[in-house]
């Protein structure tokens, strides 16, 4: 026979596997969402996938960026993870300026990036 200790433990254990589930269900509805945006390159066209959200106070957060594009890689690379790393550790798109010498995929990369953007509430 189950002794009183030893029931209201197992009540306890159910209820903090509820509570559990129930915080990862609330964070995965409130956490970033992927959008996507495309834009013209140099020699083709340009995506990226964003992980976003707006916080409390309306500003947009950008959590993760991948881009892909079939611009030549070794001079299209460098210029797009240089703006990646400047979009990740400002959280500004509106004043990323070009790379030099990867002009149109830099281009392409704020043109999608401000695409992607877009379509976030």
């Amino acid at each position: 026979m189950e002794s009183r200790v030893e029931k209201i433990r197992k009540y306890c254990v159910i209820g903090f596997i509820i509570v559990g589930l129930a915080c990862i269900f609330v964070e995965k509805s409130q956490g970033p969402k992927k959008y996507t945006g495309t834009a013209e390159g140099f020699d083709s066209e340009v995506k990226v996938e964003i992980l976003a959200k707006k916080n409390g106070k309306g500003e947009l957060r950008i959590t993760d960026i991948i881009c892909t594009h079939g611009d030549t890689e070794a001079i299209a690379g460098p210029a797009v993870e240089s703006l990646i790393a400047t979009v990740k550790s400002t959280q500004d798109i509106e004043s990323l300026d070009t790379i030099a010498g990867a002009t149109y995929t830099s281009e392409g990369f704020i043109d999608a990036m401000k695409d992607a953007c877009s379509k976030i509430k």
